[in-house]
């Protein structure tokens, strides 16, 4: 094979080294950086005035050494010149308060192009957590239209450039999801009750069946990652993903989206567990979730499992169907389960359909059955680097050239 025949894997949107954690001293330097650049081919008509916002978010992360875990920042345009920093600032024209950990999903979404996006953010994080964010001030009522417009570029440029905690734990404790992970640690499994809105569920719903039909109507559709706004929101999922990182590692890529309708009668899936297996030990190579978008119930077909049996380190039994509990749960809920457990699924047992979204994560040196590397770069564009991680467009796995190792494409 030539060169010229090797395949051209997507770009990196933004290069590792101007990703920064939120609120970081890199974080701000880039705020700083993108609006001094942006201000200056303004007209000095459109920066007359003062505008001020302050944002505070508690229970930061111990390693950004904020006084008291509460990170305080400020924007200050005031006649053309900027301010960009830590602390407060007196008459604020926009005041955010927020816990650290449950903003950020705030904060590392790109909303450009995607008006509904940011509605469905906020939906859903009171839905998760209630009221997270407290705001007050005049916020943006008097602010010129250009200058605003400014301002949620800021917004999109820092998005595309966050990285989440890095602190597994931390964000584990403050996301309420501590005993989520120790459920699939001790039997195997768990399941978030209620993960999502109903109105989620309906979206998702609604964009299955535009992509059953793009596949001649068959009830399923795969490599959802690449297939539209919502499944990026899914895959990173601030729970769920927090979740998967602290079982797999913070760099955990996603092995597959994809998602089902089951007719009643079908047979689908067999008791088995997940390779690789069986030679892991108490290592945890990938974890399922399977996201209930209608009711599992009894009769639904719902994912029975055998609890504990991920310790187990081999195949089934032949009588691990006798063994298995069915894991019932409303619309809008996830199970996540390890993947040495013994799993499968019932049959349906009455009309209509079950509807699945079957997300699984892995360690990044597992090979994924979806492959990302050739993903669309727009996908990329409108998402943090949350997403370029778990199509594996991060790391260096699969990305050899004839010269070896692209070093320099990770550090532009």
């Amino acid at each position: 094979m030539s060169r010229r025949e090797l395949p051209q894997r997507t770009a990196l949107p933004v290069p590792i080294s101007e990703r920064f954690e939120f609120v970081s001293e890199g974080w701000l330097e880039s705020a700083h950086s993108f609006l001094r650049g942006k201000l200056h081919k303004l007209d000095e008509k459109l920066t007359t005035g003062r505008f001020a916002a302050v944002e505070t978010y508690t229970d930061a992360p111990p390693h950004l050494q904020c006084p008291d875990n509460v990170a305080t920042v400020h924007i200050v345009i005031e006649n053309g010149k900027l301010d960009v920093g830590y602390g407060r600032v007196a008459n604020a024209n926009l005041s955010v308060k927020g816990d650290y950990n449950r903003s950020l999903v705030i904060g590392t979404s790109v909303y450009e192009n995607l008006p509904a996006r940011r509605d469905r953010n906020q939906r859903e994080l009171q839905h998760r957590h209630g009221n997270v964010l407290e705001v007050s001030g005049s916020g943006f009522a008097n602010v010129n239209p250009e200058l605003l417009k400014l301002l949620s570029g800021l917004h999109d440029h820092l998005a595309r450039r966050t990285v989440g905690n890095p602190d597994i734990p931390h964000k584990l404790k403050h996301l309420d999801v501590e005993t989520r992970v120790s459920e699939v640690e001790e039997n195997g499994y768990t399941i978030f009750q209620n993960a999502v809105t109903d109105d989620f569920v309906e979206e998702l719903n609604d964009d299955l069946d535009r992509l059953f039909e793009e596949n001649g109507r068959r009830q399923v559709a795969a490599m959802l990652l690449s297939r539209g706004p919502l499944w990026e929101e899914i895959a990173t999922h601030p729970q769920i993903h927090a979740a998967a990182q602290y079982l797999l590692g913070a760099d955990c890529n996603l092995g597959q989206s994809i998602a089902f309708r089951k007719p009643k009668g079908a047979d689908t899936h067999q008791i088995h567990n997940d390779p690789p297996h069986p030679h892991t030990g108490e290592l945890c190579c990938n974890v399922t979730t399977v996201w209930a978008l209608s009711d599992f119930d009894e009769d639904a077909g719902p994912t029975i499992v055998v609890p504990g049996s991920h310790k187990e380190n081999r195949v089934p039994d032949q009588d691990a169907k006798s063994r298995a509990i069915k894991l019932t749960m409303p619309k809008g809920s996830v199970a996540m389960w390890h993947g040495s457990l013994w799993h499968g699924a019932a049959i349906r047992e009455r009309d209509g359909e079950r509807t699945s979204l079957h997300n699984t994560y892995l360690r990044n040196w597992v090979r994924t059955w979806d492959n990302y590397l050739e993903i669309d770069p727009a996908i990329l564009e409108r998402n943090s680097p949350t997403l370029t991680t778990l199509a594996g467009i991060d790391d260096l796995y699969g990305k050899n050239t004839y010269d070896g190792i692209d070093f320099k494409r990770l550090a532009a």
